[in-house]
């Protein structure tokens, strides 16, 4: 072969060898021995097979190609290792030389390494692509299904706000279809989202572009679905960022809340029911009690009436906690920020306990350090609730020994601002190490054995741990078993030199004016449908010097409203037939500002946002029962009469009793109630009470019974709670609780058991009206 033609061919990586029919090599180009292992083996007159040993067994190829039965033949994709990390790909082709008549074949070398390499990497890339194109299908539907299968709704939306995606739950929530929302503006489905949008950009300008910004928490507000309704819906977001714009945008997870907000409403409600049974009760004993304080008494009677009084308030404070805790659960409760004297807080909480600890035989003290700071401010009242609970823990689970108060301050870098540390130390059985985590754990105590002898909730610990949070602090325990107990808490408070009056005794927290009437006359109309509040209330009064005239409902009051003119009404907020907020819209309708009376709310209702309804629907001030009598005052002090007429009516209405008294006790209160009322007959007034219980409780059974048959439970709750509320005034528990139990039944809808229920208030009703007529006998013939 000529030189220009072999040159040609080495620069393309090709070779030649030139063989007989005997396979011997008769020629060949230079550069062929780098396509072999062995380099001695590619010599002339060498067998081509020892150099290429592929070429083994291809004998009836060469034949045919040296015959003519075969143009050539290909061996395709061999490979040589000259060295294991750089290995050599081939193509060997065998053909016929035409020019040639002796029968010689040529041998065509081709080093196709970067073809093969190129190929594998072309196969390999391809291959990759697949799999990534898998994977990215796969990501796909599995990101779907995940947002298919969410219970909250999804909407991604564009960087201007624009819904480009949603999911199912989406579409379900707000009654509409994707293609329906596609292209809509976010702020079409939830209201006030621009001014969230519009924190979250600020925000994620200071991280980097590229990188996502954390899901923001949740914001509560409301959304607008398909149909027209309001859908109250807790939302958080995010926004999406990457380097491709197409895909950055806002991504939101809405949550309804119709289900939770109407179970934080039934929840309200039923602490709310709950509040106002406990309540009515505590008005008669602190009322009483009141009452008592008003009268001569001797000094050991002030101080067991005394006694009373803050028994009673100490129970108000056991709902208080209930209360307390729902109302920090829920984010609700408020701290007052009030100057106080640290000291006499804490010699009150003393004060308070210095009986029990008496009765017990144990020391009370309060060890006082000089170095305190005299006024604080912050919120007494919640202060002095923990160490009361504290000391009261102290002195239930001390049997001998001693209770000791003391309190270290730190002061803070803020200016007049100090770390008071306050320490309850007592001599009782201590608790457990491993029990100590339990102690602060809402509804939770050491043991259950504790909870038998000793009684409690295990919420008191729990609602001080929170208020101390709540005013900056802590609280926590050092314990060793059979050698007593050291609680610490702690508050942040700033003090100042401001002086503030010290707080009422109990004594004069009771007192009454008996001059007030005269000093501050007015026509007053107490709108109350329990007969015991209203006479507890009107004697209260009637001590004052007023004459009120007394109304049973709305009704009642509206009809007293349009034949006489009173400067003052007491208004009832619950109440059958007409209840008190709709009584008050009427008055605002119907009487003009110059002769419409002001109008005082009176609930136990615990409610959240009960005081904003009542001033919602006009009343001009509120009060909650018990109601005590320093408060009263307050509230009437701030009325003014109508007309300078001094002459007020003393017609009173009929009032419908709701009580009655099944224990001993509860009828001699009544009686020594009216006792304090020299113009009242006692056991009169005692024996009315107990008929006109009995005449309205039958009604109030009858009332029950056709109520249910005909399936208006609405009536049937009320009148059960009206029916529970009187009993328990009177001492009936038993006819109380089970009273109770129904209205329960009936705002859980339990419909069902509603007949069973009412057969037992009737067989308990039965031995209430016999154990009212052998009291009634007592009475009449005392021994």
């Amino acid at each position: 072969m000529n030189s220009l033609l072999t040159n040609l061919l080495s620069l393309r990586r090709i070779e030649y060898l030139i063989i007989d029919q005997k396979l011997k090599i008769l020629e060949m180009s230079l550069g062929v021995n780098r396509f072999v292992d062995i380099y001695e083996e590619v010599q002339l007159g060498k067998d081509i097979r020892l150099a290429f040993p592929e070429l083994e067994g291809l004998e009836d190829v060469f034949e045919a190609i040296i015959q003519g039965k075969q143009n050539n033949f290909e061996l395709k994709g061999i490979r040589r290792s000259l060295q294991h990390d750089h290995p050599l790909y081939i193509n060997i082709s065998i053909m016929n030389i035409q020019e040639y008549s002796d029968n010689k074949l040529m041998i065509i070398v081709e080093d196709v390494t970067e073809r093969m390499v190129l190929e594998q990497s072309l196969t390999q890339g391809t291959n990759e692509a697949n799999l990534l194109l898998r994977t990215l299908k796969a990501s796909k539907q599995y990101i779907d299904q995940i947002v298919t299968s969410m219970a909250d709704a999804l909407l991604v939306t564009t960087l201007s706000g624009n819904i480009k995606k949603i999911n199912l739950a989406a579409q379900a929530l707000l009654e509409y279809s994707e293609a329906e929302l596609i292209g809509q503006p976010i702020f079409n489905v939830i209201k006030l989202v621009n001014d969230f949008n519009l924190q979250i950009e600020e925000e994620s300008n200071i991280c980097n572009a590229v990188l996502p910004t954390p899901l923001m928490k949740e914001v509560e507000t409301v959304c607008q679905t398909k149909s027209g309704k309001t859908i109250p819906v807790a939302f958080s977001y995010s926004i999406v960022q990457t380097e491709v714009e197409h895909f950055q945008g806002y991504v939101y997870i809405i949550r309804d809340m119709t289900e939770r907000k109407q179970a934080e409403l039934a929840k309200q409600k039923f602490l709310a029911m709950i509040s106002h049974e406990i309540r009515t009760p505590i008005t008669s004993v602190t009322g009483m009690a009141s009452l008592l304080l008003n009268s001569e008494l001797t000094a050991q009677q002030q101080e067991f009436v005394k006694t009373i009084y803050s028994s009673g308030e100490a129970l108000l404070k056991i709902i208080n906690d209930i209360l307390d805790f729902s109302k920090i659960e829920s984010g609700k409760l408020e701290l007052e920020e009030q100057p106080f004297n640290l000291r006499s807080c804490i010699n009150e909480a003393v004060s308070l306990l210095w009986y029990k600890a008496q009765e017990k035989g144990l020391k009370l003290i309060f060890i006082d350090n000089p170095e305190l700071p005299q006024i604080i401010v912050g919120d007494i009242t919640r202060v002095r609730q923990i160490l009361i609970n504290l000391l009261n823990n102290a002195i239930k689970f001390t049997e001998a020994g001693s209770v000791k108060i003391s309190v270290i301050t730190r002061k803070l870098l803020a200016k007049n601002t100090y770390e008071i540390q306050f320490a309850v130390t007592d001599t009782g059985m201590g608790i457990q190490r491993d029990r100590l985590e339990r102690l602060f754990q809402a509804f939770s105590q050491v043991n259950a054995s504790i909870t038998r002898q000793y009684g409690g909730t295990g919420l008191g610990l729990a609602v001080c741990k929170q208020l101390c949070e709540l005013m900056g602090g802590r609280i926590w325990v050092e314990s060793e078993q059979n050698l007593g107990s050291k609680f610490y808490f702690t508050i942040i408070a700033t003090a100042v030199e401001e002086k503030v009056e010290n707080n009422k005794n109990v004594a004069t927290d009771a007192l009454i004016n008996t001059c007030m009437a005269e000093e501050h006359p007015l026509r007053i109309l107490l709108v109350e449908d329990h007969v015991i509040n209203q006479r507890m209330i009107k004697m209260m009064l009637q001590r004052m010097g007023y004459q009120p005239d007394v109304a049973n409902n709305g009704k009642t009051a509206l009809s007293a409203l349009r034949h006489q003119l009173y400067d003052v009404v007491l208004m009832d907020v619950q109440m059958p037939e007409m209840d008190g907020l709709t009584a008050t819209e009427i008055i605002y309708q119907e009487w003009t500002p110059d002769t419409r009376p002001r109008i005082i709310a009176l609930t136990a209702s615990a409610m959240s946002g009960e005081r904003d309804r009542c001033l919602a629907s006009g009343m001009d001030d509120y009060l909650t029962k018990p109601i005590r009598i320093q408060e009263l005052m307050q509230v009437l002090k701030k009325c003014q009469p109508l007309i300078s007429e001094k002459k007020i009516m003393k017609e009173l209405e009929n009032q419908e009793t709701i009580n009655n008294p099944i224990h001993p006790a509860a009828l001699y209160e009544i009686l020594q109630i009216a006792s304090f009322n020299s113009s009242i007959d006692g056991l009169e007034f005692l024996f009315e009470t107990i008929d006109c219980y009995l005449e309205d409780t039958t009604r109030l059974l009858q009332d029950i019974h056709l109520y249910l048959d005909q399936a208006n439970y609405k009536a049937l709750r009320r009148a059960a709670h009206t029916l529970s509320s009187t009993s328990a005034t009177l001492g009936a528990v038993n006819l109380a609780t089970l009273c109770t139990k129904l209205e329960i039944m009936m705002a859980n809808e339990e419909f069902i058991k509603a007949a069973g229920q009412i057969y037992l208030i009737e067989e308990e009703y039965q031995q209430v009206k016999i154990a009212l007529e052998n009291e009634r006998q007592k009475y009449q013939n005392p021994r």
